[in-house]
Order: C-alpha cells, then structure tokens, then sequence
C-alpha cells in the first residue's frame, strides 16, 4: 500500500490529477486520446472529403487537387500505422479488442441499447478503424498505379503502363465506393454511441479527454505530443523527397518527338499541328493521301514535303506510344479520320460551354493548345488543362 501511494503521490505531481488509492471507485479526467491522434483523425476527415468530392463529381481538371488529397491521405497513413506502434496506449495497435467474440457480444449489446462505454475503443470501432485503414490504403495504391498509368505522373510514372493504371483505376473506382459504404458505417456507429447511448465519443476526439477509473488512470501516460510531431515531420519529408525522386524520372511509354520543321510550318498554319500518336499510321497515310480535298480544303503540298511529313506521323503514330491519348483516342479510327469524333473526346469535352471553345485563344475545338498546356508533347495530362479567362462549367 505504502508502494501505491508514493506512485499516486509522482503522478499526481507529473499530471495535475488528484487520484485516490487503488480501491477508491471515482473517476478522473484524463487524455486518453493523444494530440497526434486526434490531428490525424481530423486531417485524415479533411483530405477523404477533398478526394470524395474530386473524385465522385469532380471535372478532369480537378486532377491535382485530388492528387493532392491522396498524396495527403498516404503520408497520413504511414504516420497512423507508425503511430500505432510508438503512440500512447489507446493509440497503438495492441491495445485494440479485436477478439470476433468481443465484437459479436458488442453487437448484441448495441441492440439491446445496454454498451457501456469503453476507456479506449469499443470492440466494432476497432474494426470499423482496421476496416478504413486498409480501404485508405487499399485506395491510396490503386490510385497512384492509375495516375502513374494513364497520366504518366507521380512517382509510377516510370513504371506502369497504361493497361495496368486502367485496371488499376477500376479498382480504384471499386475502392472509392467500399470506402463510402465504410464511412458511412463509421457515422453509424458514432451517431449510435453519441446520440443513442450517450457516450462522449465526439468530445474525446476533440479534446482526448475521458472520465476513467482512478485506478486505470494510475497508469496512464500521456505527454506524446512532440514524438507525434517530430514523427510526422519525418514521415512528410522522406515520402516527399522519395517521391519526388521517383516521379522526376520520363514516363513510361511516353517519349519527346520534335516535330519537323516541314510538318510546323505546313499543317500548323492552318491549326493546331496534332501530335503523331492522336492518330493511326493508317489514318495518317489516308489522310495524307488526299490533301487536295483535306476538309473541304486544298492542302496539297509538293511531294517531297508530303513525303516527309507522311514518314514522321506514321513513324510516330498511335501504335508507338503507351499514353492514355494514343490508347483513348489515337488508336481509334472514325471514318471521318476527325479526332473530335472519337467517343472518348466526346465524353471527355461533354458540359464544356461553347463559348469556352468560341474564346479568340482557342478558336474551335479543333484546337487542343488552347487549353492542353502539354498537347505539342502528346502527354495529355488532366492536371495541365488550363482554360481561357477560367471559363469552366
């Protein structure tokens, strides 16, 4: 007894607490949610909403803010699966009842509306939290194989083709919409505890704080900030400096063709000069076979020119690049050998107003510079699409 009473006497001198021997029943406020935690929590809630809302209803051009909200969304990941190692008890791994049987009898004690209130989490929160965390990560990969294949962007870039980042973006369609049903199962749960049961669980995340046993608080430690903190600023730096690294390298599939003096000069006069891979070597061939009835006009050029010009696009068409362009568009032949008729430019170009293509910088729709920041280099990349005076819809 006297041991016990020299160890309250230290606690309550390093945490302003005024706790009661071992035996005393009272309870005592006491952080049982670290700040770390709780930062994460609510950064985590903010970047999941900025990708939902970009990814669910957001234009193509909204590529980078969502991006950003998944790059966020990984650092954040990497600190929680570190932090539930190296945080204050509630926050490690261990410390979750995970036991199926735990859970089922939590369950039923839902039903009946007789849960007591847990000191840490509550046995289906810890697998509704095991549950988000492998859908975030599960989402977070998908979605970076997707933008490293069909943008070639980010630090996969250099590695996917673009097959792969499409099978890869259905997955990460499918994971988008299992993390909906998550989340939403996750406020369930929370409007049940908070609204239902009346347990505090939305003011201890905000404030960490708890009312718990004397004797549990005995043994609880809680000054984690600046570990959380230094963590953190570990994990950003490293991630982002690596990424970085990795994304600097050319994308795969992709490679810089300049144009020739002769194809500039010739078929830029008239309109934006297309990059070779937006069309099949046949339909090149075709299209330069007939200039003198190109579109209604007479575009005939002397046969040294047209052969020069022939030998460029068909040596670079669509058949040699591996970029969302030449697969969506490219490699699809229309009878009227017209880009803008290809399915996917229609369904990429649908809610665009006119007048955004009416613009004296853009002209038509013919001409993809006018908002394609990178058209000239064949990339196509969503996040480089810039529109005249911010007209957008």
């Amino acid at each position: 007894m006297k041991l016990d009473m020299a160890f309250i006497n230290i606690f309550q001198k390093t945490h302003g607490h005024q706790y009661a021997d071992a035996d005393d029943n009272r309870t005592v406020k006491v952080q049982i949610w670290d700040l770390p935690l709780r930062l994460f929590h609510w950064s985590m809630v903010a970047a999941v909403s900025v990708a939902g809302f970009t990814g669910f209803v957001g234009r193509p051009w909204w590529l980078g803010a969502h991006v950003f909200a998944g790059y966020s969304i990984g650092i954040l990941l990497v600190f929680r699966f570190a932090w539930g190692v190296l945080g204050s008890h509630y926050s490690t791994f261990k410390s979750f009842p995970l036991a199926p049987r735990g859970a089922l009898n939590h369950v039923r004690s839902l039903l009946r509306r007789s849960s007591r209130a847990h000191t840490g989490h509550n046995p289906v929160g810890a697998w509704m939290i095991m549950a988000l965390l492998f859908t975030l990560l599960v989402l977070v990969s998908t979605g970076m194989f997707a933008l490293g294949g069909q943008e070639g962007l980010g630090p996969l870039g250099f590695l996917v083709d673009f097959q792969t980042g499409r099978r890869a973006a259905d997955l990460h369609e499918i994971a988008a919409w299992a993390l909906f049903g998550v989340v939403a199962t996750h406020l369930l749960g929370v409007f049940v505890e908070a609204c239902l049961l009346r347990h505090p669980v939305l003011s201890a995340m905000i404030t960490g704080n708890k009312w718990i046993s004397a004797t549990k608080a005995r043994f609880h430690r809680r000054s984690y900030t600046a570990r959380g903190v230094g963590l953190l600023a570990v994990t950003t730096v490293v991630l982002l400096s690596g990424g970085l690294i990795l994304a600097s390298n050319p994308p795969s599939g992709w490679m810089l063709v300049p144009a020739p003096a002769a194809y500039s000069a010739e078929c830029g006069s008239c309109h934006h000069a297309y990059h070779p891979s937006l069309r099949t070597e046949k339909s090149w061939r075709s299209m330069m076979s007939n200039l003198s009835e190109h579109y209604g006009e007479d575009a005939s050029l002397d046969a040294e020119t047209t052969t020069a010009i022939e030998t460029f696009l068909a040596a670079n068409a669509a058949g040699k690049f591996d970029t969302e362009a030449s697969w969506r568009i490219g490699r699809t032949d229309t009878r009227s050998l017209r880009i803008t008729d290809t399915a996917f430019w229609k369904k990429r170009h649908d809610g665009i107003a006119e007048r955004v293509f009416k613009q004296s910088s853009v002209g038509s729709k013919i001409n993809c510079n006018g908002c394609h920041g990178d058209a000239a280099s064949g990339r196509f990349a969503d996040q480089n699409i810039h529109f005249p005076n911010g007209d957008k819809k």
